[in-house]
Order: C-alpha cells, then sequence, then structure tokens
C-alpha cells in the first residue's frame, strides 16, 4: 500500500490522481477536512468519470508533528510519497516553518524506518540547491553553501533532506525530487495560484530574475517513475524550462486575458519596495505581501538542469506554456 503525505497539496492532490488511476491502494494524510474536496475538484477537473476512483481513497487524519500517530498510519505501507510541507516566506513564521518542516520529516523518516517501509520519495525544492553566478546552469552536484543567502524556507527544506538521507543510512531506501516553480491547478491563494491571482488583479510590473518552471503533472509522474525504479539514494531536479518573469508572467497574463506586465522594477526599487510593504502590513496587522526574500529572489537569476533525470528515463517535460494554459483553464472554470 501507498501513503502520500500533503495529500490535499498541490502535488500531492495530483499524486493521488496519477496513482488511484493506476489502480495503486493509496492512503493520504490530511489536516483540514475541508481540502479534501479541493482534491475532488482536481479529479472531476481531468477527468469527471474517475470522482468513482477518488472514493478508493483512503484518508487519515494526520499531524506529522504526532510520531506515534505516524506509527500508526504508517502500518502495511510500502511506498511513501512524501509531499507535505508548509510554505511561507512571511518572516513571522519562520521558527513555525522550520519546526513543522524538520521534525515532521524527522517523525516521518522515524516512523519509516519503525515500519519497515520499503522506499520513500521526498518532494523537496530547488531552493534547498547550492547556487551558481548568473546564466550558469545548477545541477544535482551544485552543493549547498551556508555563506549563501537563504530564505527561511529555503532552509527547512534543506534541513527536512538531511532527515531523509539520515533515515536512508539507517536503512530506508530514499529519492529526492527538487521541483522547480510547480505550475498546476490548486486554490488561487496557495503555492503557484498566487502568481496566477496576482495576474487576475492585474500585474503591471516585472523584475530581471528569471528561474526554472514546471508542470505539476510531470512532477507527479516523475515520483512514481522513481519509485518503481531502481535509482536509489539520489536526487533528481525536476525542471521544464528556465524563463524570466518577464516572459512567465507574459504567459499568464495571455491564458487569462489579462493585462501584461509592462513596468520594469529596478533592484532598488524592489528593496524600498519590500521595506515599505512591511511597515504598512504591520500597521494593517496583514502579512507582508512582499519581503526581502521574495524581492531579491525576483531579481536574481537562477537556472536549473534536468538532464539527469531526463537522461535516466527518456524523458521530455510538459511545456510550460502548456502548464500555464491547462492552469488558466482550472481557474477559469472555478
Amino acid at each position: 500500500m501507498i501513503l502520500v503525505t500533503g495529500g490535499t497539496g498541490l502535488v500531492g492532490s495530483h499524486l493521488l490522481y496519477y496513482l488511484v488511476n493506476r489502480g495503486d491502494k493509496v492512503r493520504a494524510i490530511y489536516r483540514d477536512k475541508i481540502r479534501i474536496e479541493d482534491v475532488k475538484q482536481i479529479f472531476n477537473y481531468y477527468n469527471p468519470n474517475s470522482l468513482s476512483l477518488f472514493e478508493n481513497i483512503e484518508w487519515v487524519e494526520a499531524d506529522l508533528s504526532d510520531y506515534f500517530r505516524l506509527e500508526e498510519v504508517l502500518k502495511d505501507i510500502q511506498h511513501v510519497y512524501h509531499a507535505a510541507a508548509m510554505v511561507s516566506f512571511n518572516p513571522h513564521e519562520s521558527e513555525k516553518m522550520l519546526k513543522t518542516n524538520t521534525e515532521g520529516t524527522a517523525n516521518l523518516m522515524n516512523a519509516c524506518l519503525f515500519n519497515k517501509v520499503e522506499k520513500v520519495c521526498y518532494v523537496s525544492s530547488i531552493s534547498s540547491l547550492g547556487k551558481n553566478s548568473d546564466n550558469e546552469l545548477i545541477d544535482e552536484l551544485v552543493e549547498w553553501r551556508v555563506e549563501n543567502h537563504r530564505s527561511a524556507y529555503a532552509y527547512s527544506k534543506f534541513r527536512a533532506e538531511m532527515e531523509v538521507w539520515r533515515a536512508s543510512n539507517e536503512g530506508v531506501k530514499v529519492v529526492i525530487v527538487n521541483p522547480s516553480v510547480i505550475i498546476g491547478p490548486v486554490d488561487w491563494k496557495r503555492s503557484s495560484g498566487r502568481l496566477f491571482y496576482s495576474v487576475k488583479k492585474g500585474m503591471p510590473f516585472y523584475t530581471s530574475g528569471a528561474t526554472g518552471f514546471v508542470d505539476v503533472r510531470d512532477v507527479a509522474k516523475a515520483a512514481v517513475l522513481l519509485m518503481e525504479s531502481d535509482s536509489v539514494n539520489e536526487r533528481f531536479i525536476l525542471n521544464s524550462e528556465n524563463l524570466s518573469f518577464l516572459m512567465f508572467y507574459t504567459m499568464m497574463a495571455e491564458a487569462m486575458n489579462k493585462m501584461k506586465p509592462f513596468i520594469k522594477t529596478s533592484k532598488l526599487l524592489t528593496e524600498i519596495g519590500w521595506r515599505l510593504n512591511l511597515v504598512f502590513c504591520f500597521f494593517a496587522r496583514k502579512a507582508p505581501a512582499i519581503t526581502s526574500d521574495t524581492a531579491r529572489t525576483a531579481q536574481t537569476i537562477s537556472l536549473y538542469s534536468a538532464k539527469k533525470f531526463s537522461d535516466r528515463f527518456n524523458y521530455t517535460f510538459i511545456p510550460v506554456k502548456e502548464a500555464v494554459e491547462n492552469t488558466a483553464k482550472w481557474f477559469k472554470g472555478n
């Protein structure tokens, strides 16, 4: 039997769709029961006939902070897809996120060891990888360096990876995937859905940065391919294309029939902007829309190579334009 953590999230929901449509027996962890309806909408979006398969998912309520509950949940489980994570760039949530992502992963891996789980796929992030100079591709061999500026989210994913590698040394077979920015159907206010939401409201500004993007359907398929392969104790970057933020936001605007960005913001303006936004949000008692981390990322060029995975499995990723159009179609219908 298979366990999926973060079953109601962007990656988790697509993993569930992919697995149950193959006829796999799946158990999924949730924390908020209302979010299960989001997964049902995903199934209905891709194939209304799959709703009957949705009933085959065994949903269990659990929190990664509760080790003994995880021991129970992992009984009779052979494979685990660990897609649960807290994602936040709000500086006030940094400690909570670090604790949630690191200790939660440690608890899960310990429970996997206790229950003799055969193999684990950890869905990490490109944020946990090392950095190169602009326009130089980052692959799996680029090492993390402490002296590089890192967001709290990046630290949390890096430390979570350390727990996965630690468990691999203790006997659990593991693979780690490092997806770039994941594009796919999700709630407006979650994951990359927030990017589409900003375009929907009107986004006239763009920055000089660039990064990688990948379709969530590719992430789900790649994770399953790796779990069923002989690949063990390795990491794989999952990335379709590297695009400037201008190109990506233009794609979203065209797909949603909204205004294209046309005002370039300099590094100085973004640095001023996040500081002003922080002051405003402090008095308004709101979470900041722009932080020092997001501002710097928006001006950074980080390019990623998925050659290792593509060569290993002779795999062709879905073009980003198709991923954007698929997601825009979802938002228009919801």
